[in-house]
């Protein structure tokens, strides 16, 4: 068993048979008391049981027995709180899965072929494999289904008049996620050319036009396509109802936009939305809802008009279910409803997330959670859980935690551990991480990530402890962006990274960081991490203050450590950061700095530099002011690279911080540690080298 595969060790545990004091079943009746005998048939029934009993209790269960249970979302509020004394539990009996599902499911035996109208329209064996159905049959109208809605952390939608807010209906076989219909099935096209960015707000970079927030509808520009693509739009029967995704200028920044207009003669279209940063040939985008383009295993394409909805199912029908999602309400909903517990319940099929809670000492533990459009976690408040649950295959993120005061540094205390987090950010794909961290003092620990088009892990805000993770095979779809990522402020002190393991970082054709600092990011803390085969650098130090970056072993990356000097260059030499530090009022990092209380007695006291960080723009080679990266300290990190060289520190990083006793080797061989295994023994040359190397604690890090 490889390294690797020893961090995966992981066994799911069975959900235990415990008595409760109310129960609900699929057999049940909400009519009934509630009992193991006469239970309820609803959670929201149970509830209300448990309200009118909680007081003077010691606490209350309610045991959900196996089942599929539809909800269009359960809501407990402050009334149905639970206490210190008296918490509150709803948990799977143990007799089987509980699912709790916001979706529609369709019936097998309701498909049926395709009229011959559709399959002249189709290609290959699409043209027989593809089925139809109804969805008025289930009672179901346009109102439930809706209109194709905007994707992506950068659209610029809200700024047409046009545009309706909602979340898109979507298609699960199986629990996977089904594609809309688009072209190409799986890869991207390149833009050819860009004969108009549109009226967007920045272009090129660092160029802003601060007039545009002012500015409604906003000319969409026009793209250029390639001729074979051009070839292909030509076999369409409708180019209507045809939308574009893409990462059109920044591989960080996914919008999408309906297709104003198509002008086949001219090799263009006319995006509706223009990109906010402008767009640039060879960025990356597709097609989709298009019915002539429903030919692959996995593929839909719904006639908003009439309701019959057309699918290539990747498998027979039958042999797993096909749903739909219907509700726009998260499945489970706290708002005030403190010290209760979710214990082994399966949520899935909703277009929002699937538990969002705005309430304090809660637990969400043994929970799965699938085939949702946002996250499968969002949650605000003080002492929260999300713990041992299994998450995949959300179309944004997989947990947000938010909690604690800013101003006067009390924690949040919020904690994700021991999760497993795979294929989420499915279409939502940049800027949605796996576990999202804001406010201060919150925990993310033990969780292993995987396969993701976009960053593991998201932090910002003070004090956060990120340790114990197995992070793998993330950032697929980006170059500028990092596996665990944090950025754009100088007040955001105080996070601690320790024994976290990143590996296989980047996708065909990327090259992203694994650690990076973003922007000036600083008073952060990093040691005890192992970073093997990131294609870019294993630390990206973006020019930060009072960063400390120690004891860590870096494998084969394209860079071991870039520690840079982003805002000095920018102040000094016009760089590209020049607009968020040249001038004081409005650069967006003195911003930030204002917008916090950094020389408050509290803030002053705990973090005593960020304090004296000064904005003397007549003395600005001194180490206090903002933009030098100053009282940063890189020492005794490992770094294994084939040409021996520890990473690139850039002009002036070295005389306002301490670059000291890292050390490069050639091959872990000759660093004195066996292939693979990543232990510095005594007597290796790395020890020697380095005689405060402490080892890393790899029986700790992934899941328990």
């Amino acid at each position: 068993m490889s390294f690797m595969d020893r961090l995966s060790r992981f066994t799911d545990r069975p959900i235990e048979i415990v008595s409760g004091d109310f129960y609900v079943s699929v057999c049940g009746n909400d009519e009934n008391d509630g009992s193991f005998d006469r239970p309820f048939a609803t959670i929201e029934r149970a509830a209300a049981a448990v309200r009118e009993v909680k007081n003077g209790r010691n606490g209350v269960t309610v045991c959900v027995h196996a089942g599929e249970y539809h909800t269009s979302g359960i809501l407990l509020t402050e009334a149905d709180s639970g206490s210190e004394h008296c918490p509150i539990t709803y948990r799977a009996y143990g007799d089987g899965e509980v699912i709790l599902n916001g979706g529609v499911t369709l019936r097998a035996e309701d498909f049926e072929p395709i009229p011959d109208c559709i399959r002249e329209r189709l290609h290959g064996e699409a043209k027989e494999k593809t089925v139809q159905i109804d969805l008025k049959r289930y009672g179901l109208t346009k109102d439930d289904w809706g209109n194709v809605f905007p994707i992506g952390k950068y659209g610029t939608e809200e700024k047409y008049d046009c545009h309706v807010p909602g979340a898109n209906c979507e298609l699960f076989m199986g629990g996977k996620r089904m594609s809309l219909a688009r072209y190409p099935s799986k890869e991207f096209l390149k833009l050819d050319a860009v004969q108009n960015v549109g009226d967007m707000f920045e272009f090129p970079e660092q160029n802003y036009h601060y007039d545009w927030n002012d500015r409604r509808n906003h000319f969409g520009g026009i793209y250029i396509m390639d001729k074979p693509t051009v070839a292909r739009l030509m076999k369409w029967k409708s180019h209507e109802g045809v939308w574009a995704y893409g990462y059109f200028y920044h591989d960080w920044a996914d919008s999408s936009t309906p297709i104003d207009k198509f002008d086949l003669e001219h090799r263009s279209f006319y995006p509706k939305y223009v990109a906010r940063y402008g767009a640039r040939k060879d960025a990356l985008y597709f097609f989709y809802n298009v019915l002539d383009e429903l030919d692959t295993p996995g593929e839909w394409y719904l006639d908003r008009e009439s309701g019959m909805l057309y699918f290539y199912p990747p498998q027979e029908l039958g042999s797993a279910p096909v749903e739909m999602t219907i509700t726009s309400r998260s499945v489970i909903t706290l708002k005030g409803a403190d010290h209760i517990t979710f214990d082994g319940l399966t949520v899935k099929g909703t277009r929002a997330d699937a538990v969002a809670f705005e309430a304090n000492d809660c637990v969400f533990r043994r929970m799965k959670v699938y085939g949702v459009m946002g996250y499968a976690f969002n949650g605000v408040g003080y002492r929260n859980r999300v713990c041992e649950c299994a998450i995949s295959h959300t179309g944004k993120g997989g947990i947000m935690l938010t909690g604690g005061d800013r101003d006067t540094l009390t924690p949040g205390q919020n904690v994700a551990d021991n999760n497993l987090i795979h294929d989420w950010a499915e279409v939502f794909m940049t800027y949605y991480g796996g576990v999202h961290l804001n406010g201060v003092g919150n925990v993310c620990s033990h969780n292993e990530m995987y396969n993701a088009p976009h960053s593991a892990i998201f932090y910002y805000g003070n004090d956060h402890l990120i340790e114990y993770n197995h992070i793998h095979d993330v950032v697929l779809n980006s170059s500028d962006a990092g596996a665990i990522y944090s950025g754009q402020d100088w007040a955001d002190y105080g996070t601690v990274l320790r024994y976290n393991v990143l590996y296989n970082i980047g996708g065909e054709g990327f090259h992203p960081d694994g650690i990076y600092f973003d922007d000036m990011l600083s008073g952060q803390t990093a040691y005890g991490n192992l970073l093997v085969g990131v294609k870019k650098n294993g630390f990206l130090i973006g020019g930060g203050r009072e960063n400390h970056v120690y004891n860590n072993i870096i494998v084969n990356c394209g860079w071991g450590i870039t520690y840079d000097n982003r805002g000095r260059d920018g102040f000094l030499n016009d760089g590209w950061a020049v607009k968020s530090v040249i001038n004081y009022e409005t650069g967006s990092m003195w911003v930030r700095l204002r917008q916090s209380p950094y020389q408050s007695e509290i803030w002053a006291r705990k973090y005593p530099r960020l304090a004296s960080l000064s904005h003397d723009f007549c003395d600005p080679n001194h180490p206090d002011f903002g933009p030098n990266p100053s009282y940063g300290h890189v020492h005794d990190n490992l770094v294994i690279d084939w040409n021996r060289s520890v990473g690139r520190f850039f002009k002036g990083v070295p005389t306002y911080s301490r670059i000291e006793n890292n050390f490069a080797y050639a091959s872990e061989e000759e660093a004195g540690m066996a292939p693979g295994e990543y232990t510095v023994s005594d007597g290796s040359a790395a020890k020697q080298a380095m005689p405060a190397f402490e080892n890393i604690p790899f029986e700790k890090i992934g899941r328990y």
